[in-house]
């Protein structure tokens, strides 16, 4: 008997301008996870979106823009009839964190809210991956008037690094960990 594949939708902007940017966090730690395994993404144009497949992980990294993932993530459970699981930033949770959930809300994440509407449905794993600044003087970027919406599309600050590198690299042990093991069982892992 075949195993199923889970389809792992990593949130990003497809562009080299944002490839850096903290709202990529999710395209960062797909592309940690197929450097890791040495594979590569090719471009799927039926599902609007760059694809790699790692055992019986589908990697995928929508090419829509963010607040349009959803169009991807709708072609995608049409073709395999798996709920997704998404990696994506979520600037609640300080860098240098990652959280697990399932059928939560969006939390105001376009890109999520995006996913939820096409698939008509939040009942989704999440892998989130934090971004909110734990420097001084970074935490008054997301304050208002600009707010958290343009710190996302800027990338992270050069001492930022190793915590960048800490939340990716823990994003892609949680991925790697859910090969085996139940939602539940990576809850209680890794939250």
């Amino acid at each position: 008997m075949a195993n199923t594949i889970k389809l792992i939708i990593g949130l990003g902007n497809p562009t080299k301008k944002h490839g850096g940017d903290r709202h990529n966090a999710g395209f960062m730690a797909l592309d940690a996870l197929a450097k890791q395994s040495d594979i590569s993404f090719e471009d799927k144009s039926t599902f609007d979106a760059m694809v790699a497949t790692d055992d019986s992980l589908l990697l995928v990294k929508p090419q829509t823009y963010m607040n349009d993932s959803g169009i991807s993530a709708q072609k995608l459970f049409k073709q395999y009839k798996e709920m997704p699981i998404v990696v994506y930033d979520d600037v609640d949770i300080n860098l240098g964190e990652v959280k697990c959930s399932f059928g939560r809300g969006a939390g105001g994440h376009n890109g999520v809210q995006s996913i939820i509407d096409h698939l008509g449905t939040k009942d989704f794993f999440r892998i989130r991956i934090g971004v909110r600044p734990v420097h001084e003087e970074l935490k008054s970027h997301i304050l208002p008037p600009d707010g958290f919406q343009n710190f996302l599309l800027k990338p992270f600050a050069p001492f930022e690094a190793e915590l960048k590198e800490q939340v990716i690299k823990k994003a892609v042990e949680i991925i790697e960990a859910l090969k085996t093991e139940t939602f539940e069982n990576v809850m209680n892992q890794f939250n």
